[in-house]
């Protein structure tokens, strides 16, 4: 075949596949260019699309690539600024899935990639997303070789990468890191908006470089507002294709009204909203303005919807089936009768980033222009009409210029003054800014993608919100980070909140809430030797659980919740992000609490009982008092199908397709004692994979399992032959320290064989670790010293850490080992940190943590009652 002939079926090809990813469409110049790069493993920096023109695609291109080049990174990891409700990478993702259940030549690709074949009627193709059934499930970690799409946030996906996950228990913080950081394309959609986050993931990238990582990140920079220089944008082919231009040509004539007071902008942009007709979209920066904008027109008996980024998950994922929001949506839910005639949808900056909306008109107050150029990406996004935008600001006068003292020209001076003015100063950039732009014939403004990005880059980084302090980080903070068996507060450790987001004066410090029908009975004495980290590792609060508002706000409603609690019996959960979990009673939360000298509440979490109340539409409202019946309002924690709650008797009996996670046994109110059990999915399990099972299984056939499945996803991966064979013997050994009696009695199994599986109860076993059990009885293995040097501390460290312990080390009332002397155990626990240091030098943090997890992953499917081992 000649390379003309070559080249045209190669694109055809292309064309095809495309086609089938994305429902029929034909890809645009730049998609096809873009394809050929992550062919040739050459991923740009810095993508810069104008919005419209389906940038959410480079996930059908990095899947089509792989396909085509096994070598590429085998996850892709979507990050999303914040939570919304239809997020367009969510929507491609699951297509995607939808058409790889299908056969074709493309699912059988990806499927031989795969360590565990697919089912039939399952893809080769594994998604987590932000909200629905995929939200933060584990099935993209079940098999490592196997295709994944995880969609995130900068919260979820930059603490995990930073060995931290905001959620995580100790035992899968290492894994998330490793599965995030190593053998991803990483995908930051707008990452001018998150400036901070965007040069920490340069700083992971040139760490990863230095140490060097086994598979270190790849990472690209998504933009639709052209603010930073990009090495890959439209072409001169593009920007003549006929639908490129309709879209950026869209017509949207911008207007903008100078109010007197900024108390005015809620009522003047109701009063604008009821002259217009159609799908009517309103942005304004504050929750109150939102509210009082909303009521306003629900006054008028109009059709309204709000949302705000201080919903729960929950309510804000149910949007999408309300009939108002719907209308808003390229794509409505099957079945669902929408509201016709004109319909508002109102908005605080929640509405922005990542959300496939489009609206006929579009009313706004005044952001910085960066934020204002994604509200106009939510108007007529695919050119179709002739949108009005009204654009309703305060009257501005330009901040004054910083002296050199650092005090203000009026002399009230300090930080929260300068970022205050900074802010203010970007907002003046933009209106000026907007000045610019060319007038229409009918007097408006011309605010097409076009228009916009034709106005001098200079100006527009000027008028863009300013970047927060960006925090320095160095490898003494990513070593400290990675001490992940180290729950308590560590010196020089400090929680990563500053470096996901920077240091912002004018960003006050957020709090989540969450309620749990347990917060009313779990106590210490309940959990034995576990704590309340432990707890919540196994029984982890979900994305649909929590919201989260200013810390002030949130306070004033937990005072008047409190206020309620006469006799001071509200019990609640502190969840800090830097220190372990405690149990508070609501007031002591209270009374502990100050801004300056004890910011407890500021980025933590707090979980409540249901019998507080506070909760309506999905909006916390201390207002709304708790009515008998109502707690599975309140308590979205586990039901049917996901994770499953009974109070019964005190054996369990796991439906069909699950195992037991944890029992606690509880003293009801009837004074009759209970047993409170959970359980799990077991593919979605986030526990010690082997520790509990429906039935028994021998503990030298789940070891034989383990090995194979450790041989089988290294050979899928394209390992080296010794971590093959390092892998595999990790495997063979990692569970041999369940012999013991100790182990087996706490499994209820007091005969022969020994078991691997078995229901737990951790009273029976004391403070024992299996693990370091493993590792002295790997070593006395006859065969262990035929591996190399090299081999030998990664089957070592591997075994150590299968359930993330040994790092670094193990904790001193963990380091025995009832049937071995201690002056003979001793010397294998001091040795753990010691080798726990050399491999992270040798592999780096996160590959040292992806190499271990892939051990992990390998006990999981060895443990999984169904799986296809022999």
């Amino acid at each position: 075949m000649s390379a003309s002939v070559e080249s045209i079926s190669h694109r055809a090809s292309f064309d095809d596949d495309f086609a089938l990813l994305t429902g029929g469409n034909h890809p645009f110049p730049w998609q096809r260019a873009l394809f050929e790069r992550f062919v040739a493993g050459n991923f740009p920096k810095a993508c810069d699309l104008p919005t419209g023109l389906g940038k959410t695609s480079v996930i059908q291109l990095w899947l089509l690539a792989l396909a085509r080049n096994p070598k590429l990174p085998r996850r892709l990891v979507y990050v999303v600024n914040r939570r919304t409700v239809v997020d367009q990478a969510t929507d491609e993702a699951e297509k995607i899935r939808d058409v790889l259940i299908q056969p074709s030549p493309l699912r059988e690709a990806l499927a031989e990639l795969c360590a565990v074949e697919p089912r039939t009627g399952d893809a080769p193709l594994a998604i987590s997303t932000l909200r629905g059934e995929r939200a933060d499930n584990a099935e993209w970690r079940r098999d490592p070789a196997r295709p994944s799409i995880i969609v995130g946030t900068v919260d979820m996906v930059g603490s995990r990468l930073l060995f931290s996950g905001y959620g995580c228990g100790f035992r899968s913080k290492p894994l998330h890191a490793g599965f995030l950081g190593q053998d991803v394309l990483l995908v930051h959609d707008e990452a001018h908006l998150e400036q901070p986050f965007q040069q920490l993931l340069v700083a992971i990238q040139e760490e990863q470089c230095r140490a060097p990582d086994v598979r270190p990140l790849r990472l690209i920079a998504l933009s639709a507002t052209g603010r930073e220089h990009a090495d890959f944008t439209l072409s001169p082919e593009d920007e003549r294709h006929e639908i490129v231009r309709r879209r950026l040509d869209a017509k949207k004539g911008l207007r903008l009204h100078v109010v007197e007071d900024k108390k005015q902008l809620p009522d003047r942009v109701a009063a604008k909203a009821i002259e217009l007709d159609g799908k009517i979209l309103i942005f304004l920066s504050s929750v109150e303005h939102v509210e009082k904008c909303a009521a306003a027109l629900y006054k008028a008996k109009k059709n309204v919807v709000t949302l705000t980024g201080t919903m729960r998950g929950y309510e804000r994922d149910e949007l999408v089936r309300n009939p108002i929001f719907a209308r808003f949506l390229p794509r409505p839910p099957k079945g669902l009768e929408l509201q016709d005639g004109t319909v508002y949808l109102v908005s605080t900056s929640a509405g922005e980033v990542g959300i496939d909306i489009s609206a006929d008109h579009l009313i706004s107050d005044l952001p910085p222009f960066d934020s204002l150029a994604q509200r106009l990406g939510r108007v007529n996004r695919y050119g179709e009409g002739d949108a009005q935008v009204e654009v309703y600001c305060e009257k501005l006068k330009e901040p004054p210029r910083q002296q050199g003292d650092g005090k203000d020209d009026d002399g009230d001076g300090g930080e929260s003054d300068k970022s205050k003015d900074e802010y203010e100063r970007a907002r003046f950039a933009t209106m000026e800014l907007l000045s610019k732009l060319p007038a229409r014939l009918d007097e408006r403004l011309d605010a097409s993608p076009a228009a916009l990005r034709a106005l001098p880059l200079e100006a527009r980084q000027a008028a863009s919100t300013p970047t927060p302090d960006i925090r320095y980080v160095d490898g003494l903070l990513f070593d400290r980070w990675s001490y992940t068996t180290i729950t308590d507060r560590l010196p020089g450790r400090p929680p990563v909140a500053d470096w996901l987001h920077g240091v912002a004066e004018w960003e006050p410090p957020r709090t989540s809430i969450a309620w749990r029908r347990e917060v009313s009975w779990l106590t210490n004495d309940l959990l034995g030797a576990d704590s309340l980290d432990e707890f919540l590792a196994d029984y982890p609060l979900r994305a649909r659980e929590t919201l989260s508002d200013v810390t002030s706000r949130v306070l004033k409603h937990l005072q008047k919740i409190a206020a309620r609690d006469t006799d001071d019996t509200l019990r609640a959960w502190l969840i800090p992000n830097n220190a372990p979990a405690s149990f508070r009673s609501l007031a002591e939360l209270l009374n502990e609490y100050n801004p300056k000298k004890n910011p407890l509440l500021d980025d933590a979490t707090i979980v409540l009982p249901p019998e507080a109340g506070g909760l309506k539409d999905g909006l916390l409202n201390a207002d709304v008092e708790f009515v008998e019946g109502e707690a599975l309002r309140y308590d979205l924690g586990p039901h049917e199908g996901e994770r499953l709650v009974h109070q019964f008797e005190e054996e369990s009996h796991p439906p069909a397709g699950m195992r037991l996670v944890r029992s606690v046994r509880r003293e009801s109110d009837d004074e009759d004692v209970r047993w409170w059990h959970l359980y799990a999915v077991s593919r979605r399990a986030d526990d010690e994979g082997s520790r509990t099972s429906r039935r028994s299984l021998p503990l030298d056939k789940h070891l034989r399992r383990t090995e194979f499945w450790a041989q089988r996803i290294a050979q899928r991966l394209g390992l080296p032959e010794w971590q093959r064979r390092a892998l595999a013997r990790a495997g063979r050994w990692h569970d041999l320290g369940k012999k013991r009696r100790v182990w087996q009695r706490s499994i209820k199994n007091f005969g022969d064989p020994p078991l691997a599986k078995g229901v737990m109860q951790p009273s029976e076993l004391g403070y024992y670790r299996h693990e370091l059990g493993s590792l002295y009885d790997a070593l006395q293995e006859p065969d262990f010293d035929d591996l190399t040097a090299d081999e030998r501390e990664l089957v070592l460290h591997a075994i150590a850490a299968h359930h993330g312990r040994g790092r670094p080390h193990f904790p001193p009332r963990e380091a025995y080992d009832p049937e071995v002397r201690q002056d003979a155990i001793a010397p294998v626990v001091a040795e753990v940190p010691l080798r726990f240091d050399r491999l992270q030098r040798k592999y780096g943090r996160w590959g040292l943590a992806w190499l271990e997890s892939l051990l992990r992953a390998a006990d999981v499917l060895a443990s999984d009652d169904e799986d296809q081992s022999a």
